[in-house]
């Protein structure tokens, strides 16, 4: 009797749990379907005109969009499309929704393809090249007579790459050289790449107090405002709601899908609603994509980001190929590893020809900036905190800059400063610090310093000691020097072996 109840309460609880197996495989299959006729018509609406443009773009653009835009005005649920730079659209919908379309596939944002850069220069773009040379000119003999000093605070950076599985040029990648030459000025970098640089992780760019922030992807000019085209993406028309303040919907080609694709950009508005939390450290904010600093977007995004703490934002001014972005990118980080200022490496890719579009600095007056050099050393138990040496950080121009920080507010008697001016194992200069000043002493005879040139008074806050070492004065005519520090007392070297190579 027993076996019977058994046999027949098995078998009602294996036809349950078919039936709850077989409820969540039509869930499945449900969730899968829910596709409403309008999200059918719109994708292949978008799809279309993304294709036309492509096939028609080679007998002329102008045409190409002007055909596009007549085609998209005929739909029924269309109420405006409006012509962006770089041939994008942006379309509204009488439902009161938009969708910025970043037409091409070559380009970073925008363009027709086909040609090589620059296939087809017009007198107008050769004018405006004589023009931005001419201001090149300007700001190199501005240069001459005052440093523009400014580098980021923070030995962070992040590397966003959106179409890091799209389209590539160099090889390496560009983030993975930009990531190299980072970590070569002792950057602590983090990248997000492909789906990980998706909205949720830029809301949060700010948290991440980064001294360094380079984004590569899609971009546009809004008419007064910037978009970026984050992941991930969406093989149809995607949710009116993305779950962020200030995105629209948009839509480009995907050279890892080979077809269209939509997204969502972010725009002023979601930097200005999500980036506030932490005010940035004095950032260096570079954009490898179309219209990145154009002045008709500058309004939005950029500005906001430098007025909220940011030291500069780089971009290109106009729609920008793969071929120059990723090879502009990777040789403007190459200038600034090298000791480079920004103007110095915005002048290396200016020369490379890619003009138009041209990489430009905001806001302007920028071109003094560059990034520092950092070397950490451990806390040692050995030493006590308020000697142990923690952080260096370096920054090289008409001054030599240095941020010396401890486990704890400084409570040293001395430490030496030491300087190799002429590519030897021993140092020329030696900067004797003292709490409350410094002295820069050249070698008047091997191990002796006893030619003072320089005496200073250190800047003090929390666990930092600050100094800062006029390099004429010091260094004389040498472009590189080499660093480190050591405290006598208690043994403590930052680094620990070698020297920190810093270029002026």
């Amino acid at each position: 009797m027993k076996t019977k109840i058994t046999i027949i309460v098995m078998f009602f609880f294996l036809v349950a749990l078919g039936s709850e197996a077989g409820w969540a495989v039509n869930q499945k299959r449900t969730t899968r379907k829910r596709k409403t006729p309008r999200t059918i018509k719109l994708t292949q609406m978008v799809k279309k005109v993304h294709l036309d443009f492509r096939s028609k773009a080679r007998a002329g653009v102008k045409t190409a969009l002007t055909q596009q835009k007549s085609f998209l005005l005929k739909q029924a649920d269309v109420r405006e499309v409006k012509q962006l730079k770089g041939a994008n659209l942006l379309v509204t919908f009488k439902s009161g929704e938009k969708l910025v379309m970043f037409l091409g596939k070559d380009r970073l944002g925008a363009g027709a393809d086909g040609g090589g850069d620059n296939a087809q220069v017009t007198s107008s773009q050769k004018q405006v090249k004589k023009v931005q040379q001419a201001r090149f000119k300007k700001i190199r003999a501005f240069k001459k007579i005052v440093l523009l000093h400014c580098a980021p605070d923070s030995r962070k950076a992040l590397i966003f790459d959106c179409l890091e599985d799209d389209y590539n040029v160099v090889n390496p990648k560009a983030w993975q050289q930009v990531r190299s030459d980072l970590m070569a000025l002792g950057y602590v970098v983090t990248t997000r790449l492909n789906n990980t640089a998706n909205l949720a992780n830029a809301a949060v760019i700010d948290d991440g107090k980064y001294g360094v922030v380079m984004m590569r992807g899609h971009g546009g000019d809004l008419d007064g405002d910037f978009g970026f085209l984050v992941r991930p993406w969406y093989d149809e028309w995607p949710p009116a709601n993305s779950g962020y303040t200030g995105t629209i919907r948009a839509s480009a080609y995907n050279h890892a899908a080979g077809e269209t694709q939509f997204g969502y950009i972010i725009t002023g508005q979601f930097s200005s609603t999500y980036w506030t939390n932490q005010p940035f450290p004095k950032t260096m904010f570079f954009l490898e994509s179309c219209h990145g600093a154009d002045p008709g977007a500058l309004p939005g995004m950029p500005t906001w980001t430098v007025n909220h703490g940011a030291s500069v934002w780089l971009g290109w001014d106009e729609s920008v190929s793969f071929n120059c972005g990723d090879n502009g990118t990777v040789l403007f980080f190459d200038k600034l590893k090298n000791g480079n200022n920004v103007g110095q490496a915005l002048a290396a890719v200016h020369a490379t020809g890619c003009l138009p579009p041209t990489l430009v600095a905001h806001p302007a007056g920028k071109n003094g900036c560059r990034l520092s050099v950092w070397r950490s050393d451990g806390n040692e138990s050995s030493v006590p905190n308020a000697q142990d040496f923690k952080l260096l950080k370096l920054i090289a121009g008409s001054y030599l800059s240095a941020r010396i920080s401890f486990y704890a507010r400084p409570g040293f008697s001395s430490f030496y400063f030491y300087v190799d001016t002429g590519g030897t194992a021993a140092a020329e200069v030696l900067v004797r610090c003292y709490p409350d000043k410094y002295e820069v002493n050249k070698q008047t005879q091997p191990g002796l310093y006893n030619n003072k040139v320089f005496t200073g008074t250190p800047s003090k806050s929390g666990g930092s000691y600050r100094i800062t070492v006029p390099w004429n004065t010091a260094f004389g005519s040498a472009k590189t020097i080499r660093v480190w520090l050591y405290n006598m007392s208690v043994k403590d070297r930052i680094p620990n072996s070698g020297y920190v190579l810093v270029k002026k």
